[in-house]
C-alpha cells in the first residue's frame, strides 16, 4: 500500500510533458450559411455600419461600391500617389480555396460534364455541400484589393504591392494574429491539416498578435447571421491545447 502511495505522489509531482487538453467540441458550432454571395453581402454591411472600411493587408480605405484607394493605405508605399486612383476590393479567403478544397473529390478530379480537370469552384458548389459551407464561412473571408500573385498559403497577399516593395513572405505584423486564428478555425472546423512548418509559424503569429477590439467585434457580428463564433478569438489559449492542427 505504501509503495502505491509513493508511486501516486511521484506521478502527481512529475510534469506531464506532451500533454494537451481536449477542446470542448460544443464551442465549434456549424455555420448556418451556405451561399458565399450571401456571406459577402453580410460582411459588407458589417464593415460599412461599424465603420471599418479598411482592407486587411495594407489597410487601404474602400467605399460601398467596393472601390479601394491605394493612396489611403496605412502603410502606403508612395505617399504622393494619385488620390483619385481606384482599385477593386474583393472578399478573399485567407485560407485559399486551393487549400480547403484540396481533399474534396470535386476538386481533385473532373466532376462536371465537359470538365477536363478538377479545381473548379463552380463544379464543387454543385457536387459538394461541404465545399459550399467552407466557401461561405465568413470567419475566413476578409477585404483585400484584388491582385494577382497571391501566396499559395495565404489569400490576398498580392495587395502588398501597394504598401510594400513587392510581395513579402509574410503578412504585416498587425494582422498576423488574425490570419493565424482564421487558419486555425478552418483547420479545426473542417478537419483540414496544416503543414508542420506553416503551423509553427502561425502559432508564433497568434502569440505575438493577440485579438484586438475589431477582431472581437467582427466575431460577434458574424455570429448574428452565421450562428457560430471563432473560439480561438474568444479563448486564445485554446491554440495551445491543440497538439497538431
Amino acid at each position: 500500500m505504501k509503495k502505491f502511495q509513493i508511486l501516486l505522489l511521484l506521478i502527481t509531482l512529475v510534469p506531464q510533458t506532451g500533454y494537451t487538453q481536449e477542446i470542448d467540441a460544443s464551442l465549434f458550432k456549424p455555420s448556418q450559411i451556405i451561399s458565399v454571395e450571401t456571406s459577402k453581402k453580410q460582411l459588407k454591411l458589417y464593415y460599412m455600419e461599424e465603420p471599418h472600411t479598411r482592407t486587411l493587408h495594407c489597410g487601404c480605405h474602400f467605399d460601398k461600391q467596393k472601390q479601394a484607394y491605394p493612396a489611403t493605405c496605412e502603410e502606403a508605399q508612395n505617399s504622393t500617389a494619385d488620390s483619385e486612383n481606384k482599385e477593386i476590393m474583393e472578399w478573399e479567403h485567407l485560407m485559399p480555396v486551393s487549400v480547403f478544397a484540396a481533399g474534396l473529390k470535386c476538386w481533385t478530379r473532373p466532376a462536371c460534364p465537359g470538365a477536363e480537370t478538377g479545381k473548379d469552384p463552380a463544379c464543387c458548389r454543385v457536387h459538394s455541400p461541404k465545399f459550399k459551407r467552407m466557401e461561405a464561412d465568413m470567419h475566413n473571408l476578409f477585404p483585400v484589393i484584388q491582385m494577382e500573385g497571391n501566396s499559395p498559403h495565404i489569400g490576398g497577399m498580392g495587395e502588398y504591392r501597394y504598401c510594400r516593395d513587392g510581395i513579402p513572405d509574410a503578412p504585416r505584423e498587425g494582422v498576423r494574429g488574425e490570419v493565424a486564428r482564421a487558419y486555425f478555425y478552418m483547420s479545426r472546423q473542417y478537419k483540414i491539416p496544416i503543414p508542420d512548418d506553416l503551423e509553427n509559424t502561425l502559432r508564433q503569429w497568434h502569440l505575438a498578435d493577440p485579438p484586438d477590439a475589431w477582431e472581437e467585434k467582427r466575431n460577434t457580428l458574424i455570429e448574428q447571421d452565421q450562428g457560430n463564433r471563432n473560439p480561438f478569438i474568444d479563448h486564445p489559449e485554446l491554440v495551445e491545447r491543440v497538439r497538431n492542427f
